[in-house]
């Protein structure tokens, strides 16, 4: 971390300046004499010597060693030392004549005058400048965490090695977050995979003499399949227990809810829907005592309190979540009653896709269009019809039933693929996500996975079934604290991110299932169910193409018109476009297809109830009243 202050400098800073300017701008000039008067008696005294001149020579060149060294070593005045150590060599055995002396002059004189000419620009001593306007003084003071050194060093002995886990591999430098500190480990690309760094969680832990779970180990979120980041926590981050009731989530107008929290404190979600693609369907595995059945009582608590979602408990077993038993919209417990339970919302959310196909609606263009390929739970061209929620626990249960078991694997398996677009969200609940538990049904496993998360296994390989890049399997039972790790799991979904995290639990479920739900199944749903309750009760087969016995009757011309007069009355600007105005017209639930309310417009028109006139260019339409109102006002 980085700390920036500003000062100017005092009067002791000024003066310092000032002499060092003097020194710097005069210290050659002034030299250049008591060089020569230094140089001219040791020339001579070496010529003079009773010595070989060779020897003489020789004397000269170890007196310069040592000038010549520190200039060499400064980078500073390597010439003028230079220029002086060869005329003292060259006088030593022929001694100081006339010509010679001429020339040492006038070398010492050029280099002194080309220093002060370098640093004549330094300020002149005795000048004062008024340092309150020259500009602030910046000085940077670098702190520097001595725990990002021991975090580099470690992985560079430990890991990074040759013949280590991650040899060759480089780690960047870690920067500080709140829950620790965390780096890109960079693997050599075309050598190898983001996978590679994966398998080697545990060798990570071990060199930082830690937990996987304070080690962690994560793909990037950018795509790119030579790197995976490391994240150092500095504690259990997910050991203290954080409440449903302390956060209030709630479902958002995309789908999503915040269930949790990563092991960065990252909140997590769940898409129950979204809009490109309607109902969302899920899977949640895990042990006994790892935390199933408080992880769905957090779904249910968040379907039951949003008005868009209906929710259905099936619980083969009967016993799994009495806090909810008869407190969802439709509840079946025991293994006959759920295998009777699915039955019938298989024909009806075939019914619901029917309906969906032919709907008529206007697009955002204004151009008419018949179906929807999906819904979206609310969506006002399908008269707010509500998206359904479906949890079956202990699926084995039903999946494996002797007499039940294959029935239901096939039309779970044929809802998973088509529920959705009839607004249907399955999530299933299992202690192990294998062809065993399942039914045998890979189709089945495969389609649950947009939302994927496992706590606790008993055995190895949900990781591989579920397309997570850790094994759950080896999650604790504990906290170092000694506190149970309920609820902690892997998670896979809407963040875009398979990564550790822990659920947001209800302290008391039981407050949350009796209140009122907050949404409804919608009229529609509710008669295709009463027809086939009917159909079962009179011993015979529901008829697929049947009407619904509540379904709406088609509007009349006179709905129509007032429909198209209460929109243009309640519109924000003067006028709407035949397109606006389809749609405002058909968010009032108006039982007749576009080409119906087209032409009640125009037998407005023609009556003079409705004025066509120009918006922007296009042809729009208006009351008459507004137009001569806003005349009035002019």
């Amino acid at each position: 971390m980085s700390k920036v202050s500003k000062q100017k400098p005092t009067d002791e800073v000024a003066r310092t300046v000032r002499r060092v300017a003097f020194r710097q701008r005069y210290r050659m000039v002034m030299a250049a004499p008591f060089a020569w008067l230094i140089a001219l008696p040791l020339s001579a005294g070496l010529y003079l010597l009773p010595v070989h001149p060779a020897v003489a020579v020789l004397i000269a060149a170890a007196t310069v060693v040592v000038p010549v060294r520190k200039a060499v070593q400064a980078r500073q005045n390597v010439a003028a030392a230079v220029f002086g150590a060869a005329w003292l060599i060259a006088t030593a055995p022929i001694g100081p004549t006339g010509l010679v002396v001429e020339v040492g002059v006038a070398g010492w004189l050029t280099f002194a005058l080309l220093h002060w000419r370098r640093h004549r620009r330094l300020p002149l001593p005795g000048r004062t400048e008024a340092f309150e306007e020259q500009p602030q003084i910046t000085v940077e003071q670098v702190e520097i965490d001595p725990e990002v050194a021991r975090i580099i060093a470690r992985f560079n002995e430990r890991l990074a090695a040759k013949g280590k886990a991650l040899d060759g591999m480089t780690l960047t430098t870690p920067k500080r977050i709140d829950a620790g500190y965390r780096a890109e480990i960079r693997a050599v690309p075309g050598e190898k995979e983001t996978k590679d760094i994966m398998q080697a969680a545990g060798k990570v832990a071990s060199a930082f003499q830690t937990t996987t779970q304070l080690a962690v180990l994560e793909e990037v979120s950018y795509g790119d399949n030579s790197r995976a980041m490391f994240t150092l926590l500095q504690g259990d981050t997910l050991a203290e227990v954080r409440r449903f009731e302390d956060v209030q989530p709630r479902i958002g107008k995309d789908g999503r809810a915040h269930i949790g929290y990563f092991y960065d404190l990252a909140p997590a979600h769940w898409a129950f829907f979204t809009k490109s693609g309607g109902m969302r369907h899920g899977i949640i595995v895990g042990d006994s005592e790892a935390g199933k059945s408080r992880s769905v009582e957090t779904l249910l608590g968040l379907a039951h309190l949003s008005d868009k979602l209906a929710t259905v408990l099936l619980d083969p077993q009967g016993g799994s979540m009495p806090d909810w038993n008869d407190h969802t919209h439709r509840c079946a417990l025991g293994e006959d009653d759920c295998a009777d339970e699915l039955g019938l919302w298989h024909w009806v959310m075939r019914r619901r896709v029917h309906h969906l196909a032919r709907i008529p609606w206007v697009d955002e263009d204004g151009d008419e269009r018949i179906g929807k390929t999906h819904l979206v739970p609310g969506d006002p061209d399908a008269g707010g019809m509500t998206g359904i929620f479906f949890v079956l626990e202990e699926a084995p249960e039903l999946l494996q039933h002797d007499v039940h078991g294959k029935k239901a694997v096939t039309m779970l398996a044929s809802g998973a693929k088509t529920w959705r677009k009839g607004g249907g969200g399955i999530v299933l609940v299992a202690q192990d996500p294998n062809m065993t538990e399942l039914g045998g049904s890979v189709t089945l496993r495969a389609q649950l996975r947009k939302n994927a998360c496992a706590l606790r296994t008993q055995t190895p390989g949900a990781a591989y079934q579920m397309g997570l890049p850790h094994d759950p399997s080896l999650l604790p039972a504990t906290f170092k604290n000694g506190s149970l790790t309920q609820g902690l799991a892997y998670l896979s979904g809407i963040d875009r991110r398979a990564a550790l995290m822990r659920w947001l639990y209800t302290q008391k479920p039981k407050y949350i299932a009796r209140q009122p739900a907050a949404g409804r199944i919608d009229d529609l749903t509710m008669g295709w169910i009463e027809e086939y309750a009917s159909a079962k009760k009179d011993g015979r087969e529901p008829r697929a193409g049947k009407r619904a016995a509540v379904e709406e009757p088609r509007a009349t011309p006179g709905d129509v018109k007032a429909a198209i007069i209460d929109a243009l009355a309640d519109a924000e600007g003067l006028a709407l476009e035949l397109g606006e105005l389809l749609h405002h017209v058909l968010k009032r639930r108006v039982t007749a297809p576009p080409s119906e309310i087209h032409a009640q417009l125009k037998r407005l028109v023609t009556d003079g109830r409705v004025w066509p006139v120009s918006k922007d260019g296009v042809e729009a339409f208006a009351l008459p009243e507004e137009i001569l109102e806003r005349l009035e006002v002019r």
